[in-house]
């Protein structure tokens, strides 16, 4: 609207398009830097390896989070980050019970209490 004579205050130049413009391009570089950061990131987590069990073999071998399928049967320790969403088949705990972090989730540092199905959970005692 400054480019318009009658209705400018700034006679028909458009006094701020040049900050308008450079405000616009700090945030396009900042934007980018963040984007180029979240993708370093998310390449070091999709190349991590986890456990997963191979049939064929009838062991366990190690595998990139990014390689994961669904149905694979993953192995998690104690204290390993888990690499997506998990269904519970077994617990090393008698009563099935374990204990998930979600901080990097939701920001709560508590632990939550998770159970396996009874029945599930004797069931895989033996096999994994």
């Amino acid at each position: 609207m400054q480019t318009i004579k009658s209705i400018s205050i700034s006679n028909g130049v458009p006094a701020s398009a040049y900050p308008l413009a450079a405000v616009v391009f700090v945030a396009m570089l900042k934007d980018a830097f963040e984007d180029y950061k979240r993708n370093k990131s998310d390449n070091e987590e999709n190349f991590k390896a986890t456990k997963v069990f191979r049939s064929r073999t009838g062991q366990f071998e190690d595998v990139a989070w990014k390689d994961l399928k669904p149905g694979n049967i993953v192995k998690i320790s104690e204290d390993e980050a888990i690499p997506a969403d998990l269904c519970l088949l077994r617990s090393s705990d008698a009563k099935g019970s374990l204990y998930i972090e979600t901080k990097n989730l939701d920001g709560e540092t508590n632990l939550k209490n998770k159970y396996v199905h009874k029945e599930i959970n004797e069931l895989y005692a033996n096999d994994l």
